[in-house]
Parts: C-alpha cells; structure tokens; sequence
C-alpha cells in the first residue's frame, strides 16, 4: 500500500502571511468573530484533512496586527468539535506557566466531547516576544536552563493523569448500590522538582489510548523530548537533499529509544499560494510581497554581502549582481533587521542550500533582488513556501513523500477567505487521484488517522527516561 500524507491546517485569525490581509478580498475579522476560525474547521474536515491547528499564546503584543489576539486553543476546539465529526484538534499548551492538572482536564474533556479527536501542543517559550512571563510575574517560572526539564516533568504527570481511571469503571451495580469500581482507578502521587499532583484526575479517561503529542523545535532539548514523548515533531522544512538526512535523523533518534519510527510522523509547514494555473497563483503571491516596502534594500544588501547596490535597481537579477558561489553559510542573517520578523528563525543550517532549495526552487532562476528581500523578509521562518496549481502543489508534496523528506504538512494559508477552500478543492482531489491521500476517514479518532498509537501501557509515557532530568 502506497504511503499517504497527513495534513494539517492551520487556523490564524488574519492567515500566516505578515502582509496578506492587505489584499481587498482578505478578511481580518478571525481577530475577533470566532466564525472565521470555526470556518476552516469546516474546511478542514470536508477536504478529510486529519486536524486542524491553532496556535496559541501567553505573550502581549499589543503593538503586532497579527498577534494581538490569539484565541484559547482549548475553549475554540471544543466550540468547533461541536460543529464537526471527525477532524482533530491540535491544542497548544505552554508548560513553563500551565499546570498539567488544569490540562489533563482539558484534554480529558475535549477528547470525549469530540469523540477521540483531541491532540497536544506542548510549547515552553518563556522569552518570547510580547514577555509572556511578564503577565506570569511571581509564579514558578523556569529559566532557560531548566525549562524542558519542567516540560519533561509536565509531560510525565499529564500521561499519569490521562490514565489514572479504566475505561470500564462503571460498574452499575444497582441492586448492589455500587457505581463506580472500587479498583478502577490509581493514585498518582507525584512529587518532583516543580510538580506535586496527588490525583487521580477527576475528568473520565480519553477516548484515545494516547492524545498525540506533537513538538516543535530544533535545540538537542527539543529534539530529546521530542523522541522520548511526542508522536509527532513540526519540522523545518530545508529542501530535498537536506531534508532527507534531517528527516532519517529524526527516525533514528526515535528508534534509538526502542519506539516505532514509522508511527513518529515528520511533518514540516508549508505556506501556500494556491491557484487555477501557475500564472495566477504566481501574481497573487507577487500581490502580496509587493506590500513590503524595499526602500531599506541597498542598506540590507550592503550590509549582507558588502556590496554597494546604490543606484541598482531592484528588478537586477541577483545572479547577475551577486556571485553566490562566494556567500558564506550565514550570510542572510545579516540581510534583515534584527528587529524583523525574519530574524526569528532559520530555514536552513546553510543559507546558501535554503537559497538553491527553497528561494530559487520557488521564484524560478530569475530571482531579482526585490524578490530576495521580499522573500527573506517575509518567509524566513522554519517552513516552505509553495506557489503554483494544483499539479505544481501535488507534484511537490509527491516528491517530498516518496523522497523521504516527511510524512506530511502543515498548511498555513497566506489569508482568509479562499487558500484553504482552493487547496481543498483543487489540490486535495489531485492527491486523491495519485493514491496520496484519503477520500476518507479511515478512523473515528485523530491517533486513527495519524497512525501514531503505540502501546499506551510504555512506561516511557509516564516516567521519564533515566537520563531525562540531568540533560
């Protein structure tokens, strides 16, 4: 049987795309009618995508248009679980402020309301933009140093939780008075450095035997965690070649802790600018970059490469300018503003690879140096950027399957209204017909569809590994 993606969506009340919602048909009312994100769950489920995402945050940033509101991921899932059957939910949790009591609550709930369809985010970022430990001020806050040995602990005490009862624990002996079975449910009595949690959860068990957890992240830490305790890991994407070598780590350092690599999923986002034909989605997605100024680009590139590009017009392509073969591997870090969105993160250990793989396999080779700029300044996060119809989407997915590179995606639209319905409806029937991905559910619950359920009874999943807490 040929092997089929994952794919999940991405719900951002404005789209992902910093400058898109700029256009005249985009919509930023996600920022406060919940309809808009209760929208793409529908879209989401009628293209049999497996969950959607939103994510969330601890942090203020009154003064970014795209942050300043973020919806509980939580109180949203489970507003949006009523109106649909069968896509997931993808929650985001901070365990450097949250309580895995409160959580495992949380999840609890949510995964029998929706019928086994809840899955976890655990994030620890505590120097993020918009200070989220600023609004926290005077709690249990770990440092850097000590923050994934607490996501660690969290992580342990929430899986203790979730499987503190039986799922038969109603006994409903009415002639002998008896509810609930004496025995079917356990103490956790936790005590470790940041958590004590006596338990059993007061919430029924899940409907899943394991809530998928995935994680995000590229330090040793990260990466750790990632393979002791999560089922599936937000990748950076970084191209075929590099890709496949980040993508064959990633396995290994799952099977190096006795766990199925091939129900560890790889899944790397992707924002996409989906069209008709290739010329149309090319002009939307040069729209949307033509909103960022370039009136900084002769002082950046200067500042980049050392080469005064005063009196160059921007329209120069960057071949015919620059001699890349003498770029060094961090050359762009210079080329945006620390105070840039850009500046945040990383393609690539190798900028001169992201430039091959992911700048000029998505402009074409005639990339000028307004595009570069755009392009850096706009979409150097830790994801691909995929502009062209439905063949040119599927044939890119295609590859990056068979190749190795992942073992699916995570869209993230450019705007509201209109890419996810245009993926769904050009691109998803595409995949479909090449055996690439479902024309339906094949499970009730999102561990189902995802295919990561490993043996819930792992004492991985409720102690943490023996050297976890001395890295």
């Amino acid at each position: 049987m040929r092997k089929k993606l994952r794919i999940g969506l991405a719900a951002y009340g404005t789209g992902w795309d910093i400058q898109a919602w700029r256009l005249p048909e985009a919509t930023s009312s996600g920022l406060y009618d919940p309809s808009v994100i209760v929208d793409i769950a529908r879209i989401a489920e009628r293209g049999r995508l497996d969950y959607i995402f939103a994510g969330s945050s601890l942090a203020s940033e009154p003064d970014r248009l795209q942050r300043i509101h973020r919806w509980d991921s939580a109180v949203f899932a489970g507003y949006a679980a009523a109106i649909t059957r069968n896509v997931g939910f993808l929650v985001s949790v901070n365990s450097s402020f949250e309580h895995p009591f409160t959580v495992a609550r949380q999840l609890a709930t949510l995964d029998n309301f929706s019928n086994g369809r809840a899955a976890l985010n655990v994030v620890m970022g505590i120097d993020r933009e918009g200070g989220p430990h600023l609004n926290y001020a005077g709690t249990n806050i770990p440092t850097d140093a000590t923050k994934y040995e607490r996501a660690r602990e969290f992580t342990v005490v929430l899986n203790q939780l979730l499987n503190s009862w039986d799922r038969d624990f109603v006994l409903d002996d009415k002639e002998g008075g008896v509810l609930v079975r004496p025995d079917a449910w356990r103490r956790v009595d936790f005590k470790g450095r940041f958590f004590e949690v006596r338990g059993p959860l007061n919430a029924p068990p899940p409907v899943q035997r394991q809530i998928p957890n995935v994680h995000v992240g590229q330090s040793q830490e990260s990466l750790d965690y990632g393979a002791d305790l999560a089922h599936v890991r937000f990748s950076p994407y970084l191209g075929i070649d590099e890709g496949k070598r980040e993508y064959r780590r990633l396995k290994d350092l799952v099977a190096a802790r006795g766990r199925d690599p091939e129900r560890f999923k790889i899944i790397p986002g992707v924002t996409f600018y989906v069209a008709g034909t290739n010329r149309e989605a090319r002009a939307k997605f040069n729209e949307i970059e033509a909103f960022q100024h370039t009136t900084q680009i002769p002082a950046a590139y200067a500042r980049a490469f050392g080469v005064d590009l005063t009196g160059v017009r921007e329209t120069e392509r960057v071949r015919d300018v620059l001699d890349l073969s003498t770029l060094a591997a961090d050359t762009l870090k210079d080329l945006v503003r620390d105070d840039a969105p850009a500046a945040r993160g990383r393609l690539s250990s190798d900028d001169r690879v992201w430039l091959r793989d992911v700048v000029f396999a998505t402009l074409g080779e005639d990339v000028t140096l307004g595009d570069l700029y755009r392009f850096t300044l706009n979409h150097r996060y830790a994801q691909g950027v995929l502009v062209g119809d439905a063949r040119t989407a599927a044939d890119w997915l295609e590859n990056n399957l068979d190749e190795g590179v992942l073992d699916g995606v995570q869209l993230f639209p450019p705007y509201h209204r209109g890419p996810a319905d245009t993926f769904v409806d050009l691109v998803v029937p595409e995949l479909q017909r090449r055996g690439l991905f479902r024309t339906e559910y094949e499970a009730r619950t999102l561990e189902g569809n995802l295919g990561t359920t490993e043996d819930a009874t792992d004492p991985r999943l409720t102690a943490p590994p023996e050297p976890a807490l001395s890295r």
